[in-house]
């Protein structure tokens, strides 16, 4: 089935057998779909108040979704607009809860929106040697600036920031956020020493757990090669192309497994 009312999926969520979350990169609404009916959003929640967005430069640029028990978290970009001009709406890290009630689904947003996650990055003593600072100035899909668009948990219960840009020395980035929890309370984010996934020359746009292993899919910084899909078993271990998921044409912004 085909699932219209969007045009730029980015980040997913799974709520039960048949209905799942999806935020765009475009607005601030999260839109709950059947997987069976398809069609328009069952429901609909804008979350541009609860976000705090900047009026003049309102879109936050959802990218990546992770499920942390009944939690699921949410993060933007944290990069400069396509223009290479500050948006700190781009700045969110955030988290909602969701009950379902007959045929109904209600999603609350859960603490507050975080804002100082990339201070966070920069002030990191392990990833200090990458000019962060230099690339968060650059627009997003420039050669070594600075674009999010990964998210997953970890089974420690931590979560995993994965980085379309910058690709230091041609490894994709991967940053370890270790209290999800304290830092929608408002709480210093917590990170831990990152990881670098060689994907052939590319980054992040998305990844996700399913028990042992993460399937990742990997893009140019600038959207101009063919995506590829990763699997990856964890720690030191090196991703392995899955070439039967052909993806020619698709540049997926999201991924996640049915059950």
């Amino acid at each position: 089935s085909f699932c219209r009312g969007m045009c730029d999926a980015s980040a997913v969520a799974i709520l039960d057998g048949d209905r799942f979350v999806v935020g765009d990169d475009e607005d601030n609404i999260l839109r709950v779909y059947s997987r069976r009916a398809g069609g328009l959003p069952l429901h609909t929640f804008d979350l541009s108040t609860f976000l705090r967005v900047d009026p003049k430069s309102p879109e936050v640029d959802i990218e990546g979704a992770a499920q942390l028990g009944e939690r699921v978290y949410w993060i933007s970009s944290h990069a400069q607009n396509r223009n290479g001009k500050e948006a700190l709406s781009r700045h969110r890290l955030f988290a909602t809860t969701f009950q379902i009630h007959g045929g109904a689904v209600v999603i609350q947003p859960i603490g507050q929106p975080y804002s100082n996650l990339l201070t966070d990055l920069l002030t990191h003593a392990p990833l200090r040697d990458f000019d962060l600072s230099v690339a968060a100035q650059r627009a997003p899909k420039t050669k070594n600036a600075l674009n999010i668009e990964g998210l997953c948990s970890t089974p420690e219960g931590h979560l995993l920031i994965g980085f379309r840009n910058p690709i230091p020395g041609g490894k994709a980035l991967l940053v370890p956020l270790l209290n999800p929890a304290e830092v929608i309370e408002g709480n210093p984010a917590r990170l831990g020493d990152p990881l670098f996934l060689n994907l052939g020359g590319l980054g992040i746009r998305s990844l996700t757990r399913s028990d042992d292993r993460y399937l990742i899919i990997a893009g140019s910084y600038d959207g101009e090669s063919q995506s590829l899909v990763f699997e990856w078993r964890g720690g030191e271990g090196c991703p392995r192309p899955l070439p039967q998921v052909r993806l020619s044409g698709l540049n997926p912004e999201a991924i996640e497994l049915l059950t």
